[in-house]
């Protein structure tokens, strides 16, 4: 449980981070997602025998990987509205699926 909430608060923290594109810029951008995928990694290689919804857990890295794949292809072609849209709703998906994934194992690890 304690890597759970170690790399799940690492993930948030990250994923809040690429949100502030408009802040921080382009270069730290794609160096947090760098990041993100190390951190989502070793997150996966360290707790893949404790999912609880293993479901959820693929589509929360299928979430990442599809927005990581859609935000490449942004910055290479420019003007296909579709992958921006993609982009930006697998973005949500994957931090709603964190905290929704976080919360169901908090509930579980207090009922043991």
């Amino acid at each position: 449980m304690k890597k759970d909430m170690i790399f799940a608060s690492a993930l948030t923290l990250e994923g809040v981070a690429l949100f502030l594109l408009r802040f921080t810029g382009m270069t730290a951008h794609i160096a947090v997602s760098v990041v993100g995928i190390l951190t989502l990694a070793a997150y996966t290689v360290l707790t893949v025998k404790t999912w609880r919804i293993p479901v959820l857990e693929v589509a929360m890295r299928a979430c990442y990987g599809i927005a990581l794949i859609t935000g490449i292809v942004i910055v290479n072609v420019h003007g296909i509205a579709a992958l921006a849209v993609i982009h930006k709703v697998c973005a949500v998906a994957f931090l709603a699926l964190i905290v929704v994934l976080q919360a169901s194992k908090l509930i579980a690890s207090k009922r043991a």
